[in-house]
This record gives structure tokens, sequence and C-alpha cells, in this order.
């Protein structure tokens, strides 16, 4: 008995020992039969009614196949009679959701590949809704509305079970993941897809979020889409009180595509942003200062307005609602250092300051880089209704021909309203505003419309395009705030700080330009993307900060010393409370963020949960999920796998046999 004790010991410690070793075996042998590859997953988001985007209910796998034209897809699967699960690799102007609904049909597809190149964006098209965003909009009741976007195929309001990837060659690390991808589909194709083993796709993509955004909340599984929007005037003194009409230019500060992180959105919406920051740029030159003119001028730029115009939304909702603080108790603690109201909680109450009813015309810039009129046509003017927005159109019309440019009436054959835009919320509260939208376009969005596609930037003649539109509606402005167009011929618009913004806010995040406002490096394109709205910490995203710290320097006051010299400063806390860092100066400005996530959402501070509360607004979310994961390996023979399987069978029964055997016997030779 003795013996036996120290016998079984020593088992033990042998088949611990041995469930270690394996599990250092497989952890060793892991990046030799997978290789792991940077990817751009397309995710699941949520809404009132539904979802919409992809998710894998489980991990798949699939051969890695080619497909390279509108053949291919119409012929899939590739051999007859084949019961094979494929990965699809395929050029990004292929995936659209009838191509998809095809691929899916076949019942022989685990997961979709998509990679973009600008050689392959003769054929794209739009993937959003002919009418996007127009259950949200000003027309949303009114039957038969115009539809903007008819080339649309809708496929971003489509859910798929079943991940789809996309890949990008655009940088060393995205150029190897896509030469990756080349050498194993020359692999197969070389072995024609039949002789084993065979390149293979492994796909992860669990979305935690189900049924709808109301579902989702109330199970922890999702967050608000949204982030910050910005406002800015360098009237620094406006209060609600005050007799000055405001005069308000606005724009989105993102887009929206089916993959995320691949979202630029040059034409819609970086190019409007582009002109209203270079708008203030210019009357920040101005021959008289700003603060002292018959009008307020006020810059907006708004976040996740392709998500029902959440931005603009909540921004005329709080506005326009009479603000009240309890300072009750919360259920998380306000993250905001001094903040003026705890309950609600609020980074800044300056937005109680603008008077909704003083708002006395709107300018909104929306897809002008020239591209969809040729960089020839001018732009157009669209509007709510005509005898009440024709005064601001011709204004602007007059000077648009004065700077060597064209702005036409998009009316002026049919009237059609106005596209999807933010001046839309501003109406729905108050429709006797003249307003107007302006863009490149008379009758449809551009083909690049929310597709990923949308990052090509012709730099040169959209710079000229946009410089000329900047300048007449500086000028415009200027004339309308001050009531007279003494000094307007000295405003000029610079080109140079058009084409940099341009650039940095396209394709090069990292540009000289930028270093004013940030400290980075080997940044090049960054997703515009809203990304999802925080409660408990809401921090700006990259392109809400630059705006923010872009309209701080040019509508801000630097404070001056007792000699009259500007303060200079490095960070923050160098200057007075109240006082921003921005190019190394102190400066006192009118400029703060604002709360952008869908008014169809409602956040209870005294409970910490945020919930559904009108369908019929915005009430978008996005899922919480596990780490997307794309990896390429060797696969064998369906044959060669069940010849494993049945071995494996087999040495386990048998070691199964073993073990029984051997506890017979040490029973046995215990009893003796």
């Amino acid at each position: 008995m003795h013996v036996i004790k120290p016998f079984i010991t020593v088992l033990a410690l042998l088949c611990y020992g041995t469930s270690i070793l394996a599990q250092d075996i497989a952890s060793s042998l892991y990046p030799y039969i997978y290789t792991n590859l940077n990817n751009y997953p397309c995710v699941r988001l949520l809404h009132a009614n539904g979802t919409v985007g992809c998710h894998a209910p489980h991990t798949a796998s699939g051969i890695l196949y080619e497909i390279e034209t509108q053949d291919d897809i119409d012929q899939f699967p590739p051999f007859q009679g084949d019961s094979r699960s494929y990965a699809v690799f395929l050029p990004y102007y292929l995936l659209t959701k009838t191509n998809i609904q095809k691929l899916e049909a076949s019942q022989r597809i685990t997961g979709i590949i998509a990679w973009l190149s600008s050689e392959n964006n003769v054929s794209v098209i739009s993937p959003d809704a002919m009418c996007p965003n127009c259950e949200y909009g000003l027309y949303a009741n009114e039957p038969n509305q115009y539809m903007w976007n008819p080339q649309g195929d809708g496929l971003l309001q489509e859910h798929f079970n079943f991940p789809i990837f996309a890949i990008k060659p655009e940088n060393a690390l995205t150029k190897k993941v896509y030469q990756y991808f080349t050498r194993a589909l020359n692999y197969n194709k070389e072995k024609q897809y039949q002789h084993y083993p065979l390149q293979a796709v492994d796909f992860d993509l669990f979305m935690w979020a189900a049924v709808n955004s109301g579902t989702c909340l109330r199970r922890g599984w999702c967050q608000a889409i949204g982030g910050l929007s910005v406002y800015s005037t360098p009237s620094l003194e406006m209060n609600a009180q005050d007799d000055k009409p405001i005069l308000m230019l606005t724009a989105a500060m993102d887009s929206r595509s089916m993959f995320q992180d691949l979202t630029v959105g040059v034409e819609d919406d970086v190019s409007g942003l582009v002109a209203l920051l270079a708008v203030a740029e210019t009357l920040s030159r101005a021959p008289k200062a700003l603060d002292t003119l018959g009008k307020h001028i006020m810059y907006t730029a708004f976040t996740a307005e392709s998500w029902g115009f959440a931005g603009s939304q909540r921004f005329v909702k709080d506005i326009s609602t009479p603000f009240q603080c309890t300072n009750a108790t919360r259920a998380t603690p306000c993250p905001f250092t001094n903040a003026p109201c705890t309950f609600p909680c609020i980074r800044s109450d300056k937005f109680t300051r603008i008077n909704m009813e003083k708002i006395d015309s709107i300018i909104e810039f929306k897809s002008v880089t020239g591209r969809t009129s040729n960089y020839s046509g001018g732009y157009w003017a669209h509007v709510d209704d005509i005898d009440t927005s024709k005064g601001l159109v011709d204004a602007l019309a007059q000077q648009t021909r004065l700077t060597g440019s064209e702005l036409r009436n998009a009316y002026a054959d049919t009237q059609r309203k106005l596209p999807p835009s933010s001046i839309m919320s501003f109406l729905d509260k108050k429709r006797t505003i003249p307003a107007t939208v302006v863009t490149d376009y008379q009758k449809e969005f551009g083909r690049y419309y929310h597709s990923d596609m949308d990052y090509l930037l012709n730099l040169e003649p959209m710079t000229q395009s946009i410089c000329k539109l900047v300048n007449a509606t500086a000028r415009t402005t200027f004339i309308q705030a001050q009531g007279s167009s003494d000094g307007a011929d000295l405003i000029n618009a610079n080109c140079t700080v058009v084409q940099s913004l341009l650039d940095c806010l396209s394709t090069n995040f990292s540009c000289p330009f930028m270093q004013d406002y940030f400290n980075v490096s080997k940044i090049g394109s960054i997703s515009h993307y809203t990304s999802v709205y925080s409660f408990e910490d809401p921090m700006p995203q990259l392109v809400p900060r630059f705006v923010f710290s872009y309209l701080s320097g040019v509508t801000g006051t630097p404070r001056k010393d007792s000699q009259g010299q500007v303060v200079s400063c490095h960070q923050i806390q160098d200057c007075n409370p109240g006082e921003y860092c921005i190019k190394q100066k102190c400066v006192k400005t009118f400029t703060e963020y604002h709360p952008a996530y869908g008014t169809g959402l409602h956040y209870d501070e005294a409970e910490g949960k945020l919930g559904v509360v009108d369908p019929t607004k915005g009430t978008w979310t996005e899922s919480t999920w596990n780490t997307p994961k794309l990896r390429i390996f060797l696969v064998t023979s369906e044959k060669h796998q069940i010849v494993e399987l049945v071995i494996g069978l087999l040495w386990t029964l048998t070691s199964i046999a073993a073990v029984l055997l051997a506890h017979r016997y040490l029973k046995t030779a215990a009893k003796g």
C-alpha cells in the first residue's frame, strides 16, 4: 500500500505535466498553423426597429477563393456538385447588395473579404439608401419624398449573419496583408482549388447585441452612436438676451460607410468641413473686428449627422429648451471638473447663451469638392422655401460671381427642396429661417456617397473649387453681419489653408499643418466614423478635437500681458482658468463641445441607464463585440480530415483502455 500511493502521485503529476506540455505545444504551434491578419470588419449596428451590418454567430472557415468579375459571381460556386465552403476574395466594386445576396443564396460562403484600390473604382455605386436619413428629416411625414441617391443600392440598410471584412493596401502593414492574400490566392490557383492542402481563411466576428437598440441597451450590449459636436463664435460676450441676430454657418464632421475603420468621406463630409473652417479663418482676418458687427457669426460642426441628424437635432433641442439645473444625486459622478451643473451633467452652459429665435440665416456646406460638377460647373443652392431664402441665395450668388465661380439655384427647373442636411433640424423648429445648403450637385448625390471609396483626393482642382466658394461665402457673411459691403473686397480666402486642411483631414493627419494642434507622427488617413458616445467619460475623437482647437484659434482672443505682449504657453496649465493653449498662445474663446447622440434616446442620470424614448427619431447604437479575427491557414482535404479523426478516436479509445487496464491491475495488486 505504501508503494502504491507514491506511484499514483507520480502518475497524477505525469498527467498534469502532459496537460501543461500539450498547452505549450499548442501555443508554440499556433503561429505555424494560423497567420493573423490586420483587418477592417463590417460590424453590427442597431436602431429602434432592427439591425444592420454584419455578425457571425460562430467561427467559420472556408477555402480562399478569388472572384474577379461579375461572371464569377453569377457562376458561383465554381465547381459543379461542390459541397465545400469558401472564403470569397473580391474587389470592392463587386460588393453590392445584389451580389452579396447571390453569394449568400449559394450556401457555400463562410465570409467575404473585399479589397479597396483606386484602380478598381470604375463601377462603384453608393451603398446607401436612395433617400438616406430621410425618415429622420424635415420631410419624414411627407409622401413621395425626392430620391437624392437614385443609384444607391441600400447595402448599408442590410444585415448579414456572416462576416465581411475589408483590406486596403495603403501603408506598410496593410500592403503586407494584401501581399499575403495574393500569395495565398496564387497558391490555390496553381492547385486549381482542388489539390490539397489549400489555403483557407478562418473568421471570427461575434457581435453581442441583437434584436434592436431598445433590447441591447437593456442588456448592456451596445452603446449610443455619437460623440461631440463643436460650436464657436468670435462674439465672446454673446448672450441669449442681446438683440443681435445670429448668422450661422455649418457642416458635418463625420461620414458613414460599410467599414467604419475605412470611413473618410472626402466628398461627404470632409469637403464641407474644410469649407467651414476656411471661412472661419478667412473672416478672422476681416478688416473689422467681427464681434463689433451688427450680427453675431456662429460656426457649428456637427457629429453623427449620418445617424438621424443626431448632432444637429440634439443641439437644436438643447438651445430651444429652457435649461433646468437641479444638481440632484446621480448614479455615477459627473466626469467634468468644475462642471456648471452636475444634474444634468454638462461640460459647459454656453449653449444657453444661444437664442434659437435670433438665428437670422444658415448656410451649410455639403459635398463641395467640385468633383460631381467636374470642377467647372460651380455650385448649387438648395432651399426649403424659395420665397423665404431667395434673398440669402441671391446675395451669395452675387459674391460667387465676383470671385470667379458660379452659384445657381438648384430649384431652377423644379422644387426638390432640401437634400438630407443639418439645416433640417433648425427648420423643423423654426421654418421661417432663411437657409441654404450649398453642394456641387443639383439633382443627385455623387456615386461615392457613403462609399468606402470616398477617400480619393484630387487635391489641386478640389482646392481651387473650394477656395472660390470660401471667398464668396466669407464676403457674403461679412456683408450681411455688417449691413454694408464696406471693406468686403479686402477679404480673401487663403487657398494654402484650404489645401492643407483637405490634405490633412483626408490622407495625412500627421501633416506639418497639424503639428500646430497635435503632436502626431506617422498617422496617414484617419477614420471619420462617428464612434460611440460615453456618458461616463465623453472624450472627443481626433476630428472634433482638431476642429475645437482650430476654431478656438481663429475666433478666440489671445491674452496679453501688461506690456502688450501675447502670453505664451506650452500646455493648458500655463494659462488662466477658462483659457486654452492654442498654437502656444493663451486664448480666451467662445468655443465648446456639445453632446451628439440620437434624440430618440434618453439618458436617465439618476439611474445611469440609456434607453429608447422615441423610435421616430435617431436611436442608432453600435454593438459590443469580441476582437474580430481573420486568419489564414493550410487546410487538408475532407478525406484526410476524416482519416485524422478516425486515428484520433482510435488513439483516444486505446488510451482509455490502457487506463482501465492499469486501474484494474493496480487495484488487484493493492489487494494482494
